[in-house]
Protein backbone atom coordinates (compact mmCIF):
# COMPACT_ATOMS: atom_id res chain seq x y z
CA UNK A 1 0.00 0.00 0.00
CA UNK A 2 3.02 2.15 0.59
CA UNK A 3 4.18 2.38 -2.79
CA UNK A 4 0.25 3.26 -3.79
CA UNK A 5 0.57 6.43 -2.07
CA UNK A 6 4.09 7.02 -2.88
CA UNK A 7 2.94 6.82 -6.54
CA UNK A 8 -0.36 8.68 -5.97
CA UNK A 9 1.91 11.70 -4.40
CA UNK A 10 4.18 12.05 -7.34
CA UNK A 11 1.49 11.75 -9.47
CA UNK A 12 -0.35 14.82 -7.93
CA UNK A 13 3.42 16.47 -8.12
CA UNK A 14 3.53 16.01 -11.36
CA UNK A 15 0.10 17.55 -12.09
CA UNK A 16 0.82 20.92 -10.02
CA UNK A 17 4.10 21.21 -11.84
CA UNK A 18 2.24 20.69 -14.71
CA UNK A 19 -0.29 23.27 -14.14
CA UNK A 20 2.53 25.53 -12.82
CA UNK A 21 4.18 25.49 -16.17
CA UNK A 22 0.98 25.68 -17.94
CA UNK A 23 0.11 28.88 -16.50
CA UNK A 24 3.59 30.50 -16.89
CA UNK A 25 3.16 29.89 -20.72
CA UNK A 26 -0.18 31.30 -21.29
CA UNK A 27 1.08 34.30 -18.64
CA UNK A 28 3.86 35.01 -21.54
CA UNK A 29 1.90 34.06 -24.26
CA UNK A 30 -0.58 37.09 -23.01
CA UNK A 31 2.02 39.19 -22.40
CA UNK A 32 2.84 38.78 -25.80
CA UNK A 33 -0.08 39.51 -27.31
CA UNK A 34 -0.77 42.66 -25.35
CA UNK A 35 2.62 43.81 -26.28
CA UNK A 36 1.70 43.41 -29.58
CA UNK A 37 -2.23 44.83 -29.96
CA UNK A 38 -2.85 48.72 -30.47
CA UNK A 39 -3.82 50.41 -28.01
CA UNK A 40 -7.63 50.27 -28.00
CA UNK A 41 -9.15 54.19 -28.30
CA UNK A 42 -11.73 54.83 -25.15
CA UNK A 43 -14.61 55.95 -27.23
CA UNK A 44 -15.69 59.03 -29.36
CA UNK A 45 -14.61 62.40 -29.24
CA UNK A 46 -15.57 65.10 -27.45
CA UNK A 47 -16.56 67.22 -30.10
CA UNK A 48 -18.47 64.52 -31.66
CA UNK A 49 -20.45 64.03 -28.69
CA UNK A 50 -21.64 67.85 -28.57
CA UNK A 51 -22.01 67.46 -32.06
CA UNK A 52 -24.88 64.99 -31.81
CA UNK A 53 -26.38 66.46 -28.78
CA UNK A 54 -26.73 69.96 -30.38
CA UNK A 55 -28.67 68.22 -33.37
CA UNK A 56 -31.28 66.33 -31.38
CA UNK A 57 -34.94 65.65 -32.20
CA UNK A 58 -37.18 67.97 -30.29
CA UNK A 59 -38.97 65.77 -29.00
CA UNK A 60 -35.75 64.70 -26.90
CA UNK A 61 -34.18 68.63 -27.16
CA UNK A 62 -37.32 70.17 -24.92
CA UNK A 63 -38.16 67.07 -22.96
CA UNK A 64 -37.14 68.98 -19.75
CA UNK A 65 -39.75 71.04 -20.71
CA UNK A 66 -44.06 71.05 -20.73
CA UNK A 67 -44.16 73.19 -24.37
CA UNK A 68 -47.89 72.85 -24.35
CA UNK A 69 -47.86 74.74 -21.48
CA UNK A 70 -44.85 77.47 -22.19
CA UNK A 71 -45.17 80.22 -24.85
CA UNK A 72 -42.39 80.53 -27.81
CA UNK A 73 -40.82 83.61 -25.75
CA UNK A 74 -40.45 81.84 -22.40
CA UNK A 75 -39.34 78.40 -24.76
CA UNK A 76 -36.65 80.42 -26.64
CA UNK A 77 -35.42 82.30 -23.20
CA UNK A 78 -35.01 78.87 -21.70
CA UNK A 79 -33.14 77.68 -24.70
CA UNK A 80 -31.00 80.49 -24.82
CA UNK A 81 -30.00 79.94 -21.37
CA UNK A 82 -29.04 76.63 -21.97
CA UNK A 83 -26.43 77.61 -25.22
CA UNK A 84 -25.66 80.05 -23.21
CA UNK A 85 -24.47 77.85 -19.92
CA UNK A 86 -23.10 75.40 -22.97
CA UNK A 87 -20.89 78.30 -24.05
CA UNK A 88 -19.34 78.84 -20.35
CA UNK A 89 -18.97 75.58 -20.07
CA UNK A 90 -16.73 74.73 -23.35
CA UNK A 91 -14.81 78.36 -22.24
CA UNK A 92 -14.32 77.00 -19.07
CA UNK A 93 -13.15 73.70 -20.19
CA UNK A 94 -10.34 75.30 -22.74
CA UNK A 95 -8.96 75.63 -19.64
CA UNK A 96 -6.68 79.04 -18.63
CA UNK A 97 -4.84 80.54 -20.82
CA UNK A 98 -0.83 79.89 -20.31
CA UNK A 99 0.85 81.46 -17.42
CA UNK A 100 3.39 84.49 -18.53
CA UNK A 101 5.41 86.05 -16.25
CA UNK A 102 8.84 87.74 -16.14
CA UNK A 103 11.81 85.47 -14.39
CA UNK A 104 13.28 87.51 -11.10
CA UNK A 105 16.96 86.82 -10.62
CA UNK A 106 17.96 87.87 -7.01
CA UNK A 107 21.63 86.66 -7.70
CA UNK A 108 23.17 85.69 -4.38
CA UNK A 109 21.73 87.97 -2.16
CA UNK A 110 19.84 86.66 0.52
CA UNK A 111 20.55 83.21 -0.14
CA UNK A 112 24.08 82.56 1.63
Amino acid sequence: MSAWVIALGLSAGYLMTKNLQMQKKLDEQIKIHHEQAEPAKPGPTTERIRDVQRTVPDADKYQDMNIQDIDRERVKELTQAREQAHQEVAAFEQGPPPIQGVWLNFGDRGLA
